[in-house]
């Protein structure tokens, strides 16, 4: 970590306007961090005044409006990049803002959600696609999105409200149509948190396309040897497409879906702004603290 102060090096947690401070979660990762004799502060990265320069790393934490300022976001983390240290890293950032990632993560050979994309400004019939592909209930979605952001779950017998909101959609982004797997409703996701490709720690979420569930929202949960490997292998993907290894991201997230016994889907993999759920495994946060500190 470069440091223009060695005795306090300063790091910018990068939040944003809405919501400028720290989240839980992330307040624990900064006292780690300054217990190491580092100063830790919120900035917001849609705050125009800001001068990221003077800190010795920007760490992307709770950017969580950027998928509504796509381009501007991608701008900035070029920006930041060219002045301080950024992590994740700006290419690593870049290629993981746009979910087509997932067909590239695909094509390499990764057991991942089946996924259909439409570009900006194109047609698709969402009852040919699921006829197609045999998919009861679908998820209709932006292919730049976060926090669940215009992503709706649809029966099989709501196939025209599907397509009003896919066409409305494709007016102004690209669009993803997956199945909604019987899984998510059933177990959740399973999340795998890992630290410089180191795995850390695990937790399982309740789906956020699933009403009235008795599931907690998330909870911490044990790792299948299986779903590590899984998750290991898409980082590995992740690492061949950006040519930045796993072992250099300071943090990654990868959700899983059941498929089979012992069989994993992946559903997402988060480099720019995931949770990390530290708050379920406080230990953990002095882990990525000295991620941060190598």
């Amino acid at each position: 970590m470069r440091s223009d102060d060695a005795a306090r090096p300063l790091v910018l947690f990068a939040t944003y306007s809405v919501q400028p401070e720290l989240t839980e979660d992330d307040r624990l990762f900064a006292r780690a961090l300054e217990r190491r004799g580092v100063e830790v502060c919120a900035a917001a990265w849609d705050d125009p005044a800001k001068a990221w320069h003077h800190a010795a790393a920007v760490v992307i934490r709770s950017t969580w409006n950027y998928h509504l300022h796509h381009a501007a976001f991608l701008q900035w983390i070029d920006r930041v990049a060219a002045t301080t240290a950024l992590h994740n890293d700006a290419r690593v950032v870049r290629w993981n803002s746009h979910k087509k990632y997932l067909a590239e993560v695909a094509r390499r050979g990764v057991p991942v959600i089946d996924t259909v994309f439409a570009d900006t400004g194109s047609r698709l019939d969402v009852s040919e696609v699921a006829r197609t592909h045999g998919w009861g209930d679908i998820v209709v979605k932006p292919a730049v999105s976060a926090s669940a952001h215009e992503t709706r779950r649809f029966a099989a017998h709501a196939r025209a409200d599907a397509q009003e909101h896919l066409n409305r959609l494709l007016t102004t982004r690209d669009v993803m149509v997956q199945p909604h797997l019987a899984a998510l409703a059933e177990q959740g996701e399973l999340s795998l948190l890992f630290a410089r490709g180191r795995f850390t720690h695990a937790v399982r979420r309740r789906s956020a396309l699933v009403d009235g569930h008795v599931m907690p929202k998330s909870a911490p949960a044990d790792a299948p040897v299986p779903a590590v490997e899984g998750a290991r292998r898409a980082l590995d993907a992740a690492g061949a497409l950006t040519g930045i290894s796993p072992n250099d991201y300071l943090y990654a997230r990868v959700d899983l879906a059941a498929a089979v016994p012992d069989q994993y889907l992946l559903l997402e993999i988060e480099l720019i702004e995931p949770s990390l759920f530290l708050f379920h495994a406080p230990n953990v946060a002095e882990e990525y603290a000295s991620a941060l500190m190598q």
